[in-house]
């Protein structure tokens, strides 16, 4: 799940980092989740690091952010602009420990059906096979989607953040 993005910016790249700057606050400066962000000085919208060359950020959103992608990009310069290189990368622990152990338990209980299968009846087969199904929709189906729908999000609100952010250089990032 990983999406490539490059957008184009008609400013300097030294003026794009300078105003990008003060919507992104530093990463791991918020050791207590959600409810630390009710406390927390910072009103950025993203958190990461931006350099001269390079972009890593992830939301700072109010929801929980365990399926939330982050975003890695190069700035290079062009003729007209700056170009924005990147990807979205939704892989995450959260959907990829469950996909793995999921796939794991599913190998498990194939091997011990195969093992079985004179002395098994059809319907127990067929029950068993039901709740590999059903185990498989929320282990990997749910946690899957849920990532989608993220990266789905996150390219449609970091497209508009940055043209934002380059347009309104002057204003106060709303928390």
């Amino acid at each position: 799940m990983i999406t490539p993005l490059v957008l184009h910016f008609p400013i300097d790249k030294s003026q794009f980092v300078q105003r990008l700057q003060p919507h992104v606050a530093p990463p791991h400066t918020n050791p207590f989740g959600r409810l630390g962000r009710i406390f927390s000085p910072e009103v950025a919208p993203y958190a990461g690091v931006v350099t001269a060359d390079t972009i890593r950020i992830k939301p700072r959103a109010a929801e929980n952010l365990t399926f939330a992608p982050s975003f890695r990009a190069t700035l290079s310069t062009e003729p007209s602009g700056v170009r924005v290189q990147g990807e979205l990368n939704g892989v995450s622990l959260f959907v990829f420990a469950p996909a793995l152990f999921y796939s794991a338990f599913v190998l498990l209980g194939l091997t011990s059906l195969v093992s079985q299968i004179g002395e098994i009846s059809l319907l127990s087969i067929s029950i068993m096979l039901f709740a590999f199904l059903l185990q498989g929709i929320f282990f990997v189906g749910l946690p899957y989607y849920k990532a989608r729908r993220g990266m789905q999000k996150m390219v449609n609100d970091l497209e508009r953040d940055l043209f934002y952010f380059v347009e309104r250089p002057k204003s106060v990032a709303a928390g």
